[in-house]
């Protein structure tokens, strides 16, 4: 900068017509208005200024320079208020459709307190994987398997009635006896499996589960609208597969699912290490979001050693927080 602090000077000087009417206007002392335009006749080898009984007049040399001078001078006016600018321009996260406003809000606060600010995308899972791959995000919330997460969220069964007990798939097979003492009939029931769980780690562990415990192939049901899994199970008494903190949004019954013991996973990606750095010091703040809990340091460290990996210009980058291949999860 001691080109550009050096014109900044000579063109003030020039302007006000007094070394010391420069240097005031420039905010610094006299003597170092002074050393900076000697400085810069010396770099460019012949004199800029010359004294005279009024104060100072530019020397033809000075004449010539003065535009240059002034072109550079607001160059690197416009350049730190880009800069400026873009550091105040918020992080586009992509973050489930799962996460209440009120949890975002608090991690917009928590991060605005540390003078950051955040622009939350709500998508389903391939969705993120597509705005983190084609940059409309900067940062996502991806879904991955529960062992290689940064956060671990455990699913249960929603339904319009209360739960009495933790449920098994197979309570749902339709040739299952009644229980006596049973408060709710759940045989022949459909499991619901909304958006967010529309991925191969855990929708295909659910039907080979279902299929393994005798249930009918229609009994689970993936909806590509959460509304209308929603809706048929307070019209049709189904099951809704989903976290105990979605259940309460929804003033839902919650009980959780044992046999199969499910857990939904999360990672953040990013295009560049910079944004996980500034993101990594909220991870409390994000698993109050996703309804769940930051997993086990040893998975993390377990999760990040065996999917090290850079980034492509062709795939974004997941981060946990680390460089790993984005994943897309929908089928």
């Amino acid at each position: 900068m001691d080109l550009v602090d050096a014109c900044r000077t000579f063109t003030a000087v020039s302007e006000l017509g007094s070394m010391t009417l420069g240097a005031a206007a420039d905010g610094i002392p006299q003597p170092v208005a002074s050393r900076r335009i000697a400085g810069l006749e010396k770099q460019l080898g012949a004199r800029l200024l010359e004294r005279t009984g009024r104060g100072v007049s530019l020397t033809p040399f000075g004449r010539d320079m003065l535009v240059p001078a002034t072109r550079l001078v607001e160059l690197a006016d416009e350049l730190l208020i880009g800069a400026d600018r873009a550091k105040l321009r918020p992080i586009s996260l992509a973050v489930p459709t799962s996460c209440s406003t009120r949890n975002l809000a608090v991690l917009a606060a928590s991060m605005k307190g540390r003078g950051l600010r955040v622009d939350f995308h709500s998508s389903p899972p391939g969705r993120r994987s597509d705005d983190l791959a084609g940059r409309r995000v900067r940062a996502s919330v991806q879904t991955v398997p529960a062992d290689e997460g940064t956060w671990a969220v455990a699913l249960g069964c929603a339904h319009r009635s209360p739960l009495s007990a933790p449920v098994r798939i197979a309570d749902l097979r339709r040739s299952r006896a009644r229980v006596p003492g049973d408060d709710l009939e759940l045989a022949g029931r459909r499991l619901r499996v909304m958006s967010e769980d529309n991925v191969p780690h855990i929708r295909d562990r659910v039907r080979r589960s279902a299929e393994t415990a005798g249930l009918l192939p229609y009994q689970v049901i993936v909806d590509t609208s959460d509304p209308d899994a929603v809706a048929a199970v307070l019209g049709d008494g189904d099951l809704l597969l989903c976290s105990e903190a979605e259940a309460a949004d929804l003033d839902l019954p919650w009980a959780p699912l044992i046999d199969p013991t499910i857990s939904r996973g999360y990672e953040l990606a990013a295009a560049a290490d910079e944004d996980i750095m500034l993101l990594a010091d909220f991870a409390e703040e994000v698993a109050d979001c996703l309804g769940g809990s930051v997993a086990s340091e040893a998975n993390r460290r377990t999760s990040r050693s065996g999917r090290r990996r850079s980034l492509s210009s062709s795939a974004a980058s997941a981060l946990v927080p680390r460089t790993t291949r984005s994943r897309r999860e929908a089928p």
